[in-house]
């Protein structure tokens, strides 16, 4: 890895670190809270490709921990952000791919179609799946393990709606100021990108 690529990873970590600040809570949801922390994750993602998106959101979690700390808790709730951010790694990857198939067959993609697909291929993969692992996972062997004490089931049962709802709104915002800053930045920068080249 060159010293550009370490440079990168570290500036874009530095900055989803700051963001956690910014934190909103939502009414519906306890001990969660909207953040733009992830929007630079993805912009990474967009920009620079697979591998520096993972290790932004690697040190990201690790700045987490460091900084923002929460108590045990915390070991296991930063880990499951980086697992709703590579879902959306993943939807991200599934759009492009549908996108340049689109493409390939000769179907004209404007930048608002090209929006639309990614924003709903990432928030359909995470709007089902992280719920599932928040249900799951999280609750029910994760946070016991941390906490030492096992959560009711009712409890976890009513939270369900609320950690499908969570996913999809934050899928839902990350996505589109993502992709307008990586835009506005690669075309600054007159660089090639890793996901938006093909889009």
């Amino acid at each position: 890895m060159n010293s550009k690529s370490i440079a990168l990873i570290a500036s874009f970590a530095a900055i989803a670190i700051g963001l956690n600040i910014v934190k909103i809570p939502p009414i519906y949801l306890p001990a969660v809270a909207y953040s733009p922390c992830e929007i630079p994750v993805i912009i990474a993602l967009l920009l620079f490709g697979f591998k520096i998106g993972v290790l932004v959101e690697i040190l990201h979690v690790a700045g987490q921990l460091l900084f923002f700390p929460v108590g045990p808790a915390g070991f296991a709730v930063y880990p499951m952000g980086m697992v709703a951010v590579l879902l959306m790694f993943v939807g991200v990857h599934l759009a492009s791919r549908f996108l340049t198939r689109k493409a390939g067959s000769g179907t004209v993609l404007n930048e608002k179609k090209t929006i639309v697909y990614l924003t709903a291929f990432a928030t359909a993969i995470r709007g089902v799946v992280m719920p599932l692992v928040d249900y799951g996972l999280l609750y029910h062997v994760l946070l016991p393990l941390f906490l030492r004490t096992n959560i009711p089931e009712v409890f976890i049962a009513g939270l369900l709606p609320g950690f499908v709802l969570y996913n999809v709104t934050v899928a839902l915002y990350t996505m589109p100021i993502a992709y307008f800053i990586a835009t506005k930045v690669s075309s600054y920068l007159k660089t090639q990108t890793r996901f938006l080249k093909q889009i």
